[in-house]
């Protein structure tokens, strides 16, 4: 679950940190930390898991636009997707911009530290298992988002209070 939800979070904050980068001071962060930034990010498999995010995130919406039964949701997946192939044509300015966030938040040190722990057994063991516990928790979420939407359907859920009408 992890991995996924630095894939997200990585895909977020860039996307939100862009509209605050005018507003940043341009002094350069250290080279040292941003190389650590950059290496934590390499063994943790965030620069290549933008490429699995895009294309879970094109099928997941394909799917949710109704893409395979009406032409409004195949204009709409394709709209999607070609956003998607734009958002990839930034990954390398992407990682540097999450590189240098880290670099402002950590220390070299502290990168290492992670860095290494994820290149040790159980660290290895992590990242390697993390894809499958993704997988595991999207079902766990899933099946809850579907008792959810059952107990709407029958008309069990609270009703909405009246400040979000």
């Amino acid at each position: 679950m992890g991995r996924w939800l630095r894939i997200i979070a990585l895909f977020f904050v860039c996307c939100s940190t862009a509209a605050l980068a005018e507003d940043s001071p341009a002094t350069p962060p250290d080279p040292a930390r941003v190389a650590a930034a950059r290496d934590l990010l390499e063994v943790t498999g965030v620069t290549k898991q933008m490429d699995g995010m895009v294309e879970a995130m094109s099928r997941g919406f394909a799917k949710g636009a109704n893409a395979d039964n009406s032409e409004a949701g195949k204009k709409l997946s394709a709209q999607f997707d070609s956003s998607m192939k734009k958002l990839l044509e930034y990954k390398d300015q992407m990682i540097t911009d999450f590189a240098n966030l880290y670099a402002e938040t950590f220390t070299a040190e502290e990168m290492k530290t992670v860095a290494d722990f994820y290149r040790s057994g159980p660290g290895a063991k992590f990242i390697a298992k993390t894809p499958e516990l993704m997988k595991k928790g999207a079902e766990i979420g899933m099946k809850y988002s579907a008792k959810i939407a059952d107990e709407i359907k029958a008309g069990q859920t609270p009703p909405i209070p009246t400040d979000q009408k």
